[in-house]
């Protein structure tokens, strides 16, 4: 696909509220795509939609855990614009703590927003998109997390990492079709990412983990990201390598090194 070929095409992006989902529907915008956004913030994306005001835009509340709630969306976005011809599968929350100190119920959670989300996204969209002939793409964000991990972030990580195995099985199972796939890893965006206080996150607050590794992580990403990368440029490098047909979208050169000497634990084996 060409970025002049996005024109008129229709995009949903999940996880449309704010951050790396509002970035993307803004450029998306700029390429006169027809967008769906989706979201259980509805504030959220009613904001969203007001920065993208000449776009035709549709706003879908939905948690899109929920095989059935994302189903009956999905009708709704087919009946506005008909088939969809780029899905990111953005929708994503943060979790710090280790292992053994996160509940089952914040495990289930953070399992079926991160992860479970993506399936359900998957196997609502890539058949129908098969089906239409067109040129499509799906885009399913991960996290440099998914590559490399770090102390007291065990639930993030771990969804992170089978977002990451999940999105290269899709790569190959689609390879002979018109339907590319990439994965985003980025680095530090500039974010919300770390805050709990928007709706639709459904995490026990009074079972955290209050440990002082914990701790520190959610400082060390909140810090990072508040001078971050802009989303919308982001979306700018997103959509390029989309052009690219690239599967890997990383952003951040110091973090793809930190995967280098992180690989040489297996590498040096052999």
């Amino acid at each position: 696909m060409h970025l002049d070929n996005f024109k008129n095409k229709t995009v949903l992006i999940t996880g449309a509220a704010s951050g790396i989902g509002r970035g993307l529907a803004q450029y998306a915008a700029t390429l006169d795509m027809n967008i769906a956004l989706m979201d259980l913030n509805v504030d959220g994306l009613k904001e969203t939609q007001a920065l993208i005001p000449d776009a035709s835009s549709l706003i879908l509340e939905c948690d899109v855990s929920n095989f059935d709630q994302y189903s009956k969306c999905k009708a709704e976005i087919n009946r506005e614009f008909g088939v969809v011809h780029v899905l990111f599968n953005n929708a994503g929350i943060f979790l710090e703590g280790r292992g053994w100190k996160v509940t089952t119920k914040n495990w289930a959670r953070i399992i079926d927003v991160n992860l479970m989300s993506v399936i359900n996204g998957q196997n609502l969209f890539v058949e129908d998109m098969i089906q239409s002939g067109e040129n499509c793409h799906v885009v399913n964000t991960a996290s440099m997390a998914g590559l490399i991990v770090a102390p007291a972030l065990s639930p993030y990580t771990t969804t992170k990492h089978a977002v990451v195995g999940l999105t290269r099985s899709l790569y190959l199972d689609l390879e002979d079709e018109k339907v590319t796939v990439s994965v985003l890893c980025p680095g530090f965006i500039k974010t919300n990412i770390t805050e709990r206080e928007h709706s639709g996150l459904n995490l026990s607050e009074k079972a955290l983990d209050n440990h002082e590794s914990a701790q520190a992580s959610r400082e060390w990403l909140a810090e990072n990201v508040k001078d971050a990368m802009d989303p919308r440029d982001f979306a700018q490098f997103v959509f390029k390598n989309m052009d690219k047909k690239a599967f890997w979208i990383v952003n951040d050169p110091e973090l793809v090194h930190m995967y280098k000497e992180y690989s040489k634990e297996i590498t040096t084996l052999l």
